[in-house]
């Protein structure tokens, strides 16, 4: 006997599937984990090292829970940050292709989870980076993020390590709402199989969890381009406080040819305009001394990048740089 509603189609589930992505550094094995989730090698795990930071490639996946129902999910294998690319350029680049996932997300329907490849061992730099920028710059700390930790098929017991390492993540404030602790490799002569199945099972369960909410649960930005603005603003403050980082270990300051530069390059500006808006930044800085020197120069710099990015009005630019702070 029927109720008479028909379930829905394998189209409309497709169409309206819940978006995932999956994010981290270069060998922490996101690839292979999108491979281990679908059950077949959908992802080519040589190439996972090419691209520039949030260049993405999506996957449309199709899971059976225990009751043998199938649910659509659609997964964004991302590139991440890695140490080697830690530099403005590759920030810049990134505000490009933010704007390009996020529209593209918009458009499906938002994004539902995070999750996030560690490979088992110690939290780096670029751990913690990944982190803030897909978590808390990106989706503004709206969106659940899972862990994944990969490179356990060593482990005794892979949740074990969970167990043993779970603090150093507090200590570095990572948080997540769930986690998997994997490995997304059968190993030689299928040495790791039944640790492989194990893991495919674990990831696929965590996976339908936090994916089965309803439609309403997924986010988006409210207003693309005001997100734009916040995700620029932040992502180039990051820029300049690494800038700052680097100019401290030299014990000294960013000049004001490198900022004429760094305007030149990365927005096109001819080097007179470059050298008038350097000018004009360095002017309201030259009685600024101590620790609110840096914070001043990465204020006035996301000032300068926001209201270039989305108005392109340089007038309106020089007159905000030159408000009082």
């Amino acid at each position: 006997m029927t109720d008479g509603i028909s379930p829905p189609s394998y189209e409309h589930q497709r169409r309206y599937s819940p978006n995932v992505i999956i994010f981290g550094e270069t060998g922490a094995g996101k690839s292979s984990v999108v491979n281990l989730i679908a059950g077949e090698n959908l992802a080519d795990v040589s190439s996972s090292a090419a691209g520039c930071t949030l260049d993405s490639t999506s996957y449309d996946l199709v899971l059976s829970d225990a009751q043998d129902r199938s649910h659509h999910i659609r997964v964004f294998d991302t590139v991440g940050l890695n140490e080697a690319t830690f530099s403005p350029d590759d920030y810049l680049k990134a505000i490009e292709k933010a704007n390009e996932l996020i529209f593209e997300l918009q458009r499906t329907g938002g994004i539902r989870l995070l999750i996030f490849c560690i490979r088992g061992g110690r939290i780096t730099s670029a751990t913690q980076n990944n982190y803030r920028l897909f978590y808390e710059i990106l989706c503004q700390n709206e969106v659940p993020i899972a862990f994944v930790i990969t490179g356990l098929e060593n482990e005794r017991s892979m949740e074990g390590w969970w167990t043993k390492n779970a603090p150093e993540f507090e200590k570095y404030q990572l948080h997540c709402t769930s986690h998997a602790c994997v490995t997304a490799t059968r190993g030689l002569h299928d040495i790791y199989a039944q640790k492989y199945e194990q893991s495919q099972n674990t990831v696929r369960a965590m996976l339908l969890q936090q994916t089965s909410n309803g439609e309403g649960s997924s986010w988006k930005p409210a207003e693309q381009t005001g997100w734009l603005i916040h995700t620029a603003g932040r992502l180039l403050k990051w820029v300049f406080q690494n800038k700052a980082r680097r100019s401290r270990r030299r014990r000294r300051a960013l000049t004001i040819k490198e900022l004429i530069r760094f305007l030149e390059d990365s927005f096109s500006l001819s080097p007179s305009n470059a050298e008038d808006l350097a000018s004009k930044i360095w002017e309201m800085r030259q009685d600024s001394t101590g620790p609110d020197f840096v914070k001043r120069e990465v204020d006035y710099h996301c000032t300068f990048i926001s209201k270039c990015l989305c108005n392109n009005y340089l007038y309106d630019v020089y007159y905000t740089l030159a408000m009082p702070q």
